[in-house]
This record gives structure tokens, C-alpha cells and sequence, in this order.
């Protein structure tokens, strides 16, 4: 567990509509720490408007600066609710700042575990409407991300082992996005490299990867009716084993945590996983 009071005062303009004020708009840019790293296509000055897309410090950190760290990319100038509304190019662009903001905290003499996820909406724990990204720089590897790292170290290629041509819901790009067969919560896609790889950010096609994902929250969102999701990347931890597999899961969230999750740890999940992926497969239809 983190304890990070300062959490609690992050501003809240979810459900109010107006852009304005948006610490995340550009003209806003004092509004936040000074950047981290900004693509700016035409040039201009560090945290000023021009830019495409922003990494700064989270000014209300779950890791505190001297024991770790914990950034926000925000993914496009435009106020957009959803990562399903980024142009490839915007998408590509947003990609390639998650990859060098992991790179960052990888490189870290602290040692610290790069985690990157996104919130999209309340109910997945967003505060902010306008879409960002959030990388955290852990100052241990949690049980969570250990676990998984032993199964890999145990049976290789564990995660394409569990892929049913009825779960699958699209191969592209050299991915492949399925519904796996055991889903932490009802509705989840899993997306992974077709050939192994331990770290996300070694040989990424950020135009192919981003084109995937965007298509896949749309898909989501139209297919399942899931305007909250959460987007979680896996990659090998510090110290991990070689044989790790990369993924990300893309969570619609599409009921809410209870007493029986939250007590007991048992997910009573309400679609089954081939039925998930057979409604989301027409979005990828050409």
C-alpha cells in the first residue's frame, strides 16, 4: 500500500462540460509543473502553447519525487474526453512520449518499476476528462506485477497459449487482441505481440500500436457500451525474467466493484469472454 494524501486534492471536472480552466489545455500550461518532455512540430518555449503532446509531473502524486515518481502525458492539445478520438498521427505522437517517459524511468539509478496506465471516465477513477495517460516509477515491484513475472518464469509463453480462435478479436500490426479465457473483470481484452518480447518499448511501431489501441477503446465503447476503461501495460520488472511476454489490458469498465470482489477477490464476470470478443470482432471488419 502507498499512502498518498496529496491524491485528495486533485481538481475534479468530470460531468461539467467546459473546457475552460483545463490544466490540460494549451494556454493553461502554468497551471501545471514545468513539462518533462513536450513535441512541439513548429518549435516554441518550454511550457507554452505549440505543442502535441505534454508530460509533467503529476502535481498530486501517488509516489512522492524522493521516493519515486509519477508523470501524466497528455495525449492531444484538444479537449478530448476519449483516447478513441485521436487521429493516428495524434495517437502515434502520444505513444511514442509513453515509451521514452517508461524509457526515463527505467533508466532511473533508483531502480524504481515503471507501470503506465490510463483512466478514461469516473467510473475507471479519472478525475480529469481531458485524456492523459499516467506513468508511475514504483520504488518496489508490488505482488501484483511479481506474480505475473513468476508465471512467465514458470511456463513460457503462458499468454499465447491461452488464445481460442473464438476469443480472438483482431491480429494486426503484429498484435493480436483477445478476451482471455479467466478475465479479471468482465469484458477484458488483452493485447500482445504475435513474437514475445519482455519490454513494451523495444522495437515499438508506435503508429501501429496506437492505430490498434484507439480502434480497440472505439470498439469498446461502441460495441459494449463501455465509455469508462481502464488501459494497464505489463511489462517485465526490474530484475524480471527473460522469457516475460509483454501485454496490456484494456478493462471496459462495465459493472462495478462489490462486497464479493472486494471481500472475497472473486469476479463474477456477467459475458463470457468468446461472446465479448464476437461482438467487438465487426469493428475490425473491412
Amino acid at each position: 500500500m502507498l499512502l498518498a494524501p496529496a491524491r485528495a486534492g486533485r481538481p475534479n471536472d468530470i460531468g461539467k462540460g467546459s473546457p475552460s480552466g483545463c490544466p490540460f489545455c494549451p494556454g493553461n500550461e502554468s497551471a501545471t509543473p514545468p513539462e518533462t518532455q513536450a513535441v512541439r512540430p513548429g518549435g516554441g518555449r518550454a511550457d507554452g502553447p505549440g505543442w502535441t503532446v505534454r508530460a509533467i509531473p503529476n502535481k498530486f502524486p501517488t509516489v512522492p519525487a524522493d521516493e519515486g515518481s509519477h508523470e501524466v502525458v497528455i495525449n492531444s492539445p484538444r479537449h478530448l474526453a476519449s483516447l478513441s478520438e485521436l487521429t493516428p498521427d495524434e495517437a502515434a505522437a502520444a505513444v511514442g512520449v509513453w515509451a521514452d517517459r517508461l524509457r526515463a524511468v527505467g533508466d532511473d539509478p533508483r531502480g524504481l518499476t515503471p507501470y503506465l496506465f490510463l483512466n478514461q471516465g469516473a467510473l475507471a477513477g479519472a478525475s480529469l476528462t481531458h485524456t492523459h495517460a499516467q506513468i508511475v516509477g514504483l520504488p518496489m515491484v508490488p505482488g501484483r506485477l511479481a506474480t505475473r513475472d513468476r508465471a512467465f518464469a514458470q511456463r513460457a509463453g503462458l499468454l499465447l497459449d491461452d488464445i481460442a480462435t473464438d476469443r480472438i478479436v483482431v491480429r494486426e500490426a503484429g498484435l493480436v487482441a483477445w478476451c482471455p479465457e479467466v478475465p479479471s473483470m468482465s469484458g477484458v481484452i488483452r493485447v500482445a505481440p504475435e513474437r514475445p518480447a519482455p519490454d513494451w518499448r523495444s522495437g515499438l511501431d508506435a503508429a501501429g500500436f496506437g492505430a490498434t489501441l484507439v480502434r480497440l477503446v472505439e470498439a469498446v465503447e461502441s460495441g459494449l457500451g463501455a465509455e469508462n476503461v481502464n488501459i494497464c501495460l505489463f511489462e517485465r520488472p526490474p530484475g524480471g525474467t527473460p522469457s516475460y511476454h509483454w501485454h496490456l489490458d484494456l478493462i471496459p469498465r462495465l459493472g462495478t466493484l462489490a462486497g464479493l470482489e472486494l471481500g472475497a477477490g472473486v469476479i463474477a464476470a456477467h459475458r463470457a469472454p468468446q461472446d465479448v470478443a464476437a461482438e467487438l470482432r465487426p469493428a475490425f471488419a473491412a
